[in-house]
């Protein structure tokens, strides 16, 4: 016996499609944004590894200057000045009438005192003039008087500055002393100044402080040399939110956009807080939106004004604009199936309705066939 092909109600299966279609469209764009989500999660770990290799190469630029800082204060030429500024007898009144005259008439009151013909001074401006990284470079007495120099500074008694008194600290041993960047009025470049003690040729006692102003363009060219995406870059920020550098340049006043997340993400870092992150997604002023990620320098434990952080962004816009473009290519398909099927099963309703032409759709009687006995 043939099989008769079950009847199917067009009206009921037209309900179902309808109703089902924004169903496959929902569980699409679930799994779309699920993938989104993992996306995010795989990428921000990438930017994080990234602000970590910069701050490791960050760490390494500027210890890697304090060990050569500390080899100029071994020199022996340094060493000797030094010494030999602690034999003359401090006269108040006398240091500050030179300290006077040096701001007024600096490169006249400068080639009088004598100070930058002394061997020291030779071997410190043949040091600036082979590495342009060295901007200035003085040493003091105990006093804090100047000694020696690479070039003409912009004052003779040094013991009133913040970096002295760092470096000095005790007057027995001293301390190397670094700070934040800075622009230096004598060298008249952004810069971040190292102060180390100077001991006597004999090396038993502190005999003075040497400071090197270090122009700062290869330390913040790590940083300018990362380009994340169309709109992403790094940055080198304070622990208060205040950008030290961004690929616009040193920050000066800026405050980075992120900065007050940024800080309560630290700290659950830092409290060791096993579900804390060091990426997260940020508005900045526009309304845009960015991926973070963040890795804090190791400078800050031994330099308290390096209290820095690398935080590397990527527009969100860019990192899913090909998943968003997919996503929208896939409802554009759905909703072509959608009307397809819709015009079809509307096409087949009517043609099961339609009546047959010129046939009568009555039942029909029949003559009853005699039966053989």
């Amino acid at each position: 016996m043939l099989s008769r092909f079950p009847h199917i109600n067009v009206r009921v299966f037209t309900v179902l499609v309808i109703v089902s279609l924004p169903l496959y469209a929902l569980a699409a764009i679930m799994v779309l944004g699920t993938g989104q989500a993992q996306f995010r999660e795989a990428y921000g770990l990438q930017l994080t590894e990234t602000a970590q290799q910069v701050a490791a190469t960050i760490d390494s630029y500027v210890f890697r200057r304090v060990i050569d800082v500390s080899i100029l204060t071994k020199v022996p030429d340094v060493r000797a000045a030094a010494a030999a500024g602690n034999k003359v007898p401090l006269d108040i009144g006398k240091a500050r009438a030179l300290d006077a005259a040096w701001i007024a008439r600096p490169v006249a009151t400068a080639a009088a005192s004598g100070i930058l013909g002394n061997p020291a001074s030779h071997f410190l401006s043949g040091v600036v003039a082979n590495d342009r990284i060295y901007r200035e470079i003085i040493v003091t007495d105990r006093e804090g008087r100047l000694v020696a120099a690479s070039g003409v500074c912009s004052d003779y008694i040094q013991s009133d500055e913040a970096w002295w008194k760092e470096a000095f600290h005790d007057g027995v041993q001293g301390r190397v002393s670094v700070s934040d960047v800075t622009f230096d009025e004598s060298a008249q470049s952004h810069a971040i100044e190292i102060a180390m003690p100077v001991s006597d040729p004999q090396g038993e006692q502190l005999a003075g402080v040497l400071k090197v102003v270090a122009d700062v363009r290869e330390l913040l060219a790590v940083a300018a040399g990362v380009r994340s995406g169309r709109l992403g870059e790094a940055f080198i920020i304070r622990e208060d939110g205040s950008v030290v550098f961004s690929q616009r340049g040193v920050g000066g006043k800026t405050r980075f956009f992120a900065a007050d997340l940024l800080r309560e993400r630290m700290k659950s870092f830092a409290s060791g807080d096993p579900q804390s992150s060091v990426h997260f997604s940020a508005r900045n002023q526009d309304g845009r939106s960015y991926l973070v990620g963040v890795a804090p320098s190791q400078l800050g434990a031994s330099y308290p004004h390096l209290d820095w952080m690398v935080a590397v962004t990527q527009a969100e816009e860019d990192l899913f604009a090909p998943a968003r473009v997919q996503m929208w290519r896939m409802l554009a398909l759905f909703g072509l199936i959608a009307g397809l099927v819709l015009a079809i099963a509307a096409w087949f309703s009517v043609r099961l309705a339609a009546s047959p032409v010129g046939k009568d759709t009555h039942l029909s009687e029949h003559p009853a066939v005699p039966r053989i006995e």
